[in-house]
């Protein structure tokens, strides 16, 4: 089996999560993990456990983008968990592009909600970084596509 040459080392991303702006600077690791389920046999001689596969756990991941002026959507998602406001939660697509900015890898996750929202990143007078906001962003699973 030949090896793919093609690379995605120029690429960039975008993050469809339901509000206007889909491009982030930012965004975490995906990562899921099964737990391990102790299980005994009546029929085992030496009443030994043997380890089984438990229920799968995804980790929370964080998306970060520079502040604009007028554009507090973070915020306002945020805000409709912590008030338990509405249907608050959404599924959140992200689709990485290749060099040409063609759609390569599109990761589906489902009922997603902020759990956290950083408002500001730490603001520094010598740093020559731009100011941040960011959530963080729960989530039942996901699914990969490969386009």
């Amino acid at each position: 089996m030949e090896a793919n040459t093609d690379s995605l080392g120029a690429a960039s991303f975008l993050v469809n999560w339901g509000g206007t702006r889909q491009e982030m600077l930012r965004v975490s690791p995906l990562r899921w993990s099964s737990g391990v389920v102790d299980q005994r046999s009546g029929s085992n001689i030496l009443n030994a456990t043997q380890k089984g596969p438990g229920p799968s756990v995804y980790g929370a991941i964080t998306i970060e983008r520079e502040i604009m002026p007028g554009d507090t959507e973070f915020q306002t998602w945020a805000g409709e968990v912590a008030n338990a406001a509405g249907p608050f939660r959404r599924d959140v697509i992200v689709t990485v592009l290749d060099c040409e900015r063609n759609p390569a890898v599109v990761f589906q996750l489902r009922n997603c909600w902020p759990s956290a929202y950083e408002a500001i990143s730490e603001l520094d007078a010598k740093g020559t970084g731009v100011a941040t906001e960011k959530l963080t962003l729960e989530y039942d699973w996901f699914v990969r596509t490969d386009v």
